[in-house]
C-alpha cells in the first residue's frame, strides 16, 4: 500500500514495528516506508528519519488500535483511508508519502476468533438470562397474580415464547406459592427487617435473640421447629 504526497522524497526511512489492535493483547506486525524531508525549521539531518517514521508511526497506531486482527484487509484500507487524507504530514519535518505492510500471525487470528467466540457466548448467555427474568416476572406479576388469572391463561393458546406453568401444574397451589415468595410477601419482608436488625446488634445479642424466638416455639408447642433452629445457631 502506497499514498504519496504532491512533493518528491528526498529521504527515505524504513522500519517495522508492533502495534496494538482493539482485541486486548493481540497485535499487528507493520513493515512501514516513509518518505520525507525536512521543513523548513527542520531538524538537524540524524534526527530527521526517526522524527519522520515517529510522525508516521503516530497516524498508522492510532487507526490500527480501533482496528481487529481478524480483519486484516479492512485494517489496510482504514489506515489507507486515513493516510490519503492526511498526507502530507507536516512538522519538523515534512512526510510526503508512506508504505504500509501489515502482517497477522496465524496464532494471533486463532486467539482473536476464540475471544470473539466467547464474547458472543457471554453475550447469548446474558440475553437468555434476561428473557428468563422478562418469563419470570411475567408469570409472577400477570399469569398467576391470583387463582382466577392462571386458569384463564391455561384456556389461552399462548405463544411458547412466553411460557407459562406445565399443563399439569395446579394453579392455586402455584399461585399460593408465588405469593408466599413475592418480593412484598409479608414473611419476606419481616425476614429481611429481622436480618437487617440481626446485623446492627452484637453476635451475643443476635445468639440471645435466636434463643428467645427458639424457646417461644417450643412454648407453643412446635418442638421440632425449635430443635431445628437450636440446630441452625450451633451450626454457626
Amino acid at each position: 500500500m502506497r499514498w504519496p504526497g504532491r512533493h518528491r522524497s528526498t529521504s527515505v526511512h524504513a522500519f517495522t514495528d508492533v502495534c496494538e489492535s482493539r482485541d486486548t493483547g493481540l497485535a499487528f506486525k507493520v513493515s512501514v516506508r516513509v518518505e520525507w524531508h525536512p521543513s523548513t525549521r527542520g531538524p538537524k539531518p540524524a534526527d530527521g528519519p526517526r522524527i519522520a517514521g515517529h510522525v508516521a508511526r503516530q497516524v498508522i497506531e492510532k487507526t490500527l488500535n480501533e482496528a481487529s486482527v481478524t480483519r486484516l484487509h479492512a485494517a489496510e484500507q482504514d489506515v489507507a483511508a486515513v493516510l490519503h487524507d492526511r498526507l502530507p504530514l507536516r512538522g519538523d519535518v515534512v512526510v510526503k508519502a508512506v508504505t504500509v505492510s501489515l502482517r497477522v500471525d496465524d496464532d494471533v487470528v486463532a486467539a482473536a476468533r476464540r475471544k470473539e467466540q466467547t464474547r458472543y457466548d457471554y453475550e447469548l448467555d446474558e440475553l437468555e438470562r434476561r428473557q428468563a427474568r422478562a418469563r419470570m416476572e411475567f408469570l409472577r406479576d400477570e399469569l398467576l397474580v391470583d387463582p382466577s388469572s392462571a386458569r384463564l391463561y391455561s384456556l389461552l393458546q399462548l405463544s411458547p415464547r412466553l411460557g407459562g406453568p406445565l399443563p399439569s401444574s395446579d394453579p392455586d397451589e402455584l399461585v399460593r406459592e408465588v405469593h408466599r415468595w413475592h418480593p412484598t410477601s409479608r414473611w419476606v419482608l419481616i425476614a429481611q427487617t429481622l436480618h437487617t436488625f440481626s446485623e446492627r446488634v452484637t453476635e451475643d445479642q443476635a445468639e440471645d435473640l435466636l434463643k428467645l424466638a427458639s424457646s417461644m416455639m417450643e412454648l407453643l408447642g412446635h418442638r421440632r421447629l425449635a430443635a431445628n433452629l437450636s440446630a441452625a445457631m450451633e451450626a454457626r
